[in-house]
């Protein structure tokens, strides 16, 4: 199976990095997968496919990191998107969208009654510390470790330029170990003001993990008797477990929810939503942005949410993500590898067992890369409505081809 060309994309990233730190920051860099298999730029995107600066095509399985639940290019999100640009996007004050999202976002976002609007989920979930704060009168924030929550300094999985006070007040846990909680709890009397967690635990380079049976329900009685306040980061998972949040498919009801990413379908918003109790912190606590209301972005967001309804894009989802998984695991089989595969089927991620330098994952999915297949060797993967039957059976033909290459070593 032939190859791409990648000469393009590889002269345009030494450029960038003249001119740009580090050319491509963050975890789009192309040092972030497997360097030299990957494209660095694309150019134009529809549906499930993205086109590089090459001209290669890939059935994409990244998705913007989960933003394009609907698939790039969704002519109902974009033509909302557009009437609302006509008009106008960055007023001094905000318009008329303002409200119908709000109101799209508490009567959509089970048990909860309120909700404020920022530009990115690191906006938001800090945000959301501060609420918890505020309303306890306490200082410490517990989250789970290894899990992401954002790019600010309180949660940044980067140390550099970040002051150890920055961290004074943050602790961590491991997800599921219930009695880890508690003993943090026990060791901080009357000064954990919250708890952050994500519908199931998604990190970077790891396998994923579903909550345990009697785990959700634990905790939160446990948080109830203490006065912790509950916060789901919702911003990877959200409208992807379930349209009324994922905290409804794992039995939960936070005090807090975020989120982001597939919201607007790829538009540049994210969300809190919260009860009622923790309302008037929310209102005492300074929170806004030049770009947090912006108009656009919200009228994709009340289009998106629609079609997801409509469509019932999470149950749609499992029965492609089910599709790949079946394929995938069978085809390690054959191939005769162990493989983990885990995470819901929406959002799976897949290595190899035993790959704990991740350099099989590495050529594996740099091998799909190469032939028009994008899935990434370190991150967990999106399923969007626009997959089709054909996209997986052609990213299987691909992966057949990859197992045979990291069986042969490459």
């Amino acid at each position: 199976m032939k190859t791409y060309d990648l000469s393009a994309s590889y002269r345009m990233f030494e450029e960038a990095k003249k001119i740009v730190p580090n050319g491509i920051y963050g975890p789009r860099s192309p040092y972030f997968l497997t360097y030299g298999s990957y494209p660095c730029f694309f150019t134009h995107g529809k549906g499930s496919h993205v086109w590089d600066v090459d001209g290669n095509e890939y059935i994409d399985y990244m998705c913007s990191f989960g933003t394009n639940i609907l698939g790039m290019n969704h002519p109902e999100v974009d033509a909302a998107a557009l009437e609302q640009q006509r008009r106008g996007d960055s007023f001094t004050l905000p318009t008329d969208r303002w409200n119908i999202l709000a109101e799209t976002m508490v009567d959509q976002i089970d048990g909860q009654d309120w909700v404020a609007f920022g530009k990115n989920g690191s906006d938001v979930t800090t945000y959301a510390t501060s609420i918890a704060r505020q309303h306890t009168g306490r200082k410490l924030i517990v989250t789970v470790r290894g899990a992401y929550n954002g790019s600010h300094f309180w949660c940044s999985h980067g140390g550099a330029g970040v002051p150890p006070e920055y961290r004074a007040h943050v602790t961590d846990f491991a997800f599921n170990d219930l009695d880890e909680f508690k003993s943090i709890a026990k060791k901080n009397p009357g000064d954990v003001a919250a708890v952050m967690l994500t519908p199931h635990h998604h990190p970077a380079m790891a396998d994923q993990a579903l909550p345990a049976e009697g785990f959700y329900r634990e905790l939160e009685a446990f948080c109830r008797k203490e006065g912790i306040v509950i916060i789901m980061d919702d911003i990877r998972c959200g409208f992807r477990m379930h349209e009324r949040g994922s905290h409804v498919l794992y039995g939960i009801d936070p005090d807090l929810v975020c989120f982001g990413k597939a919201m607007a379908n790829g538009y540049p918003i994210a969300a809190i939503t919260g009860k009622a109790a923790l309302k008037p912190a929310a209102e005492a606590v300074f929170f806004t942005g030049t770009h947090f209301f912006a108009a656009v972005p919200m009228a994709a967001a009340v289009a998106a949410i629609s079609v997801i309804n409509r469509e019932k894009a999470p149950g749609r989802l499992t029965e492609l993500g089910e599709m790949l998984r079946t394929g995938l695991l069978a085809q390690a089989e054959k191939h005769g590898f162990d493989v983990r595969y885990t995470g819901p089927p929406a959002m799976p991620f897949m290595r190899f067992d035993g790959d704990d330098d991740y350099s099989k994952n590495r050529l594996f999915c740099g091998e799909a890369a190469k032939r028009g297949i994008f899935l990434h060797p370190h991150h967990n993967w999106f399923v969007c409505l626009s997959h089709t039957r054909d996209d997986i059976a052609r990213t299987l033909e691909v992966a057949d081809e990859c197992f045979d290459i990291v069986r042969k070593g490459g």
